[in-house]
C-alpha cells in the first residue's frame, strides 16, 4: 500500500491587492530542469478567453534549495522555456497559446449549419475548412509552439501542421472566434514508443457535419516526429448520462491528464465541470465529477467513462520513478490521490491540500483557493505540488493571495 506525506507549506510569492475572484495570483504550474532547479509559473492576468496569447506577461520564480525559498526571476520566460518538457530525442518543446480572434477584426461568418451549438456557454461551432474562405491563414490548421534542440540554447519559434478532417474552431456568443489549441497548464505525454500525445479541449464533429456531443469534448492528438507535425486520433465523447440532470454548471470534457501504464493502455482523468461562483449549488444540485476512461488501442476507442471523484477541475496527473500515479484536482478545495497498483485502476485515500468546509463547499469555495495545481517530480517517491491558497495573510497582515508549495513524498506502508 501507498502513503501520501505533505512536508510543510512555503510562500512562493503573494498578493494583498489582487481580486480573489477572476484576477492573478492563482493558477500556478511547476516545473523541475535537469539540475534540481524548481521553478513556479502563474497566472497574472484577468481569467478570461480574451486573454489568451498573452501568456508571456506570467512571472516566474525560482527556487535552488528544493522549494524552500523563492526569488522572481527577472524576464524569466526564457528560464521556464528551458525548464520544459525534454522529448527522447533531446529537445525541449513547449505549446504556445494562440489570442482570440476578436470580434472587432472578423469578416461577416458563413451561415452556421445546423445542430452546432453547444449546450455551454453560448458557443457555436464551425469547422476550420468552412472558416477558410472567409478567414483564411487566421484559422489553418496549425499549433503554435517553442522549441530548443538538443545541444543548443536558442528558443525556436515553430508552427506545427496539425492534420484534422473536423478541426472545429469555436464562435463565442460574445461574437469572438477561438482556435483549438492545446492547453498550456496540461502536459504532454510521451509513450513507449517516443509517441508524444497531447489531450485537448474541443468539440467533435462527426463525419456527417453534426456535434457528436452537444457538450464540450476532449481530443486526442499524436505526433510522431517530436513534436513539429500533429495529428488527430480521436475524441472522448462527453454523454449527458454521465452527470446527474440536476447537476450545476455541467460543461462537458475539457480538462484532462494522461498516463500511459505498463499493461500497455492509456488511461484518462476527465474533468466534466466546475463549480461556479455565479451559480450557487446545493446538496441536491451537485457539481460534475471527475471521470476515468482507458484505451487498449492506442488511444483510437476508449471505454466508456466512469465516475472517479466528486471534483475534478485541472485534473495533473505524474509517474513517479517506479510507475506509481500521482494525481492532483480540486475544486473547492485542493487534494491528492496516488496510485496503489501501477495501473491506475486502485487508488489511495483522499489526501487534502487545502480543505474548504462543507458549509462553503458551494457559497464560498473561491474564497480558498482557485484550485488549480502543478506536479513536478523530484525524486524516485518524491514531488512537489503548486497551488493556491486565499486564506493567509501578509506580514502587514492584510489577507493575501499566495502561490504555494509543498513537498510530497510516497511512501509503502504494510
Amino acid at each position: 500500500m501507498k502513503k501520501i506525506i505533505l512536508g510543510k507549506p512555503a510562500i512562493v510569492a503573494q498578493s494583498t491587492t489582487e481580486p480573489v475572484l477572476f484576477g492573478g495570483y492563482q493558477d500556478p504550474a511547476i516545473r523541475r530542469a535537469q539540475d534540481g532547479t524548481l521553478y513556479v509559473r502563474f497566472n497574472a492576468r484577468r481569467d478570461s478567453w480574451l486573454t489568451f496569447g498573452e501568456e508571456e506577461k506570467n512571472p516566474v520564480y525560482r527556487s535552488a534549495d528544493g522549494g524552500e525559498s523563492w526569488s522572481v526571476v527577472k524576464n524569466g520566460q526564457d528560464e521556464w522555456m528551458r525548464a520544459g518538457t525534454r522529448l527522447p530525442n533531446g529537445d525541449i518543446f513547449y505549446f504556445r497559446e494562440h489570442p482570440v480572434l476578436r470580434k472587432e477584426t472578423l469578416p461577416p461568418l458563413p451561415p452556421l449549419p445546423d445542430n452546432r451549438k453547444l449546450r455551454t456557454a453560448g458557443m457555436s461551432v464551425y469547422t476550420v475548412d468552412e472558416l477558410k474562405p472567409v478567414l483564411g491563414d487566421r484559422v489553418a490548421k496549425e499549433f503554435k509552439a517553442y522549441r530548443i534542440k538538443a545541444g543548443s540554447d536558442e528558443i525556436i519559434e515553430e508552427t506545427c501542421p496539425v492534420i484534422w478532417d473536423n478541426m472545429p474552431a469555436v464562435l463565442h456568443h460574445d461574437g469572438f472566434l477561438i482556435r483549438v489549441f492545446p492547453h498550456v497548464s496540461l502536459s504532454m505525454k510521451i509513450d513507449s514508443e517516443g509517441t508524444l500525445w497531447m489531450p485537448m479541449d474541443a468539440p467533435a464533429i462527426d463525419g456527417n457535419g453534426n456535434l457528436a456531443s452537444l457538450r464540450r469534448c476532449t481530443a486526442l492528438l499524436k505526433s510522431t516526429d517530436m513534436g513539429h507535425t500533429w495529428e488527430y486520433v480521436s475524441h472522448i465523447l462527453y454523454e449527458e448520462k454521465f452527470n446527474p440532470p440536476t447537476a450545476i454548471d455541467v460543461e462537458g470534457f475539457m480538462e484532462c491528464s494522461l498516463e500511459f501504464v505498463e499493461d500497455g493502455s492509456c488511461v484518462a482523468f476527465l474533468r466534466s465541470g466546475s463549480l461556479s461562483p455565479f451559480v450557487i449549488g446545493d446538496d441536491d444540485h451537485p457539481a460534475p465529477i471527475m471521470m476515468q476512461t482507458r484505451s487498449y488501442d492506442g488511444c483510437k476507442t476508449w471505454e466508456t467513462p466512469k465516475y472517479f471523484y466528486d471534483y475534478g477541475v485541472l485534473p495533473v496527473t505524474r509517474k513517479l520513478e517506479d510507475g506509481t500515479i500521482l494525481l492532483s484536482s480540486g475544486r473547492p478545495g485542493v487534494y491528492l490521490r496516488v496510485s496503489q497498483d501501477r495501473l491506475g485502476k486502485e487508488w489511495s485515500d483522499i489526501v487534502p491540500v487545502v480543505d474548504v468546509p462543507k458549509e462553503d463547499t458551494y457559497a464560498k469555495y473561491y474564497e480558498y483557493s482557485c484550485c488549480n495545481t502543478g506536479l513536478a517530480v523530484t525524486g524516485a517517491n518524491t514531488a512537489v505540488i503548486a497551488y493556491s491558497d486565499f486564506t493567509l495573510t501578509a506580514p502587514d497582515g492584510k489577507r493575501a493571495k499566495s502561490i504555494m508549495v509543498r513537498k510530497i513524498t510516497v511512501t509503502d506502508i504494510e
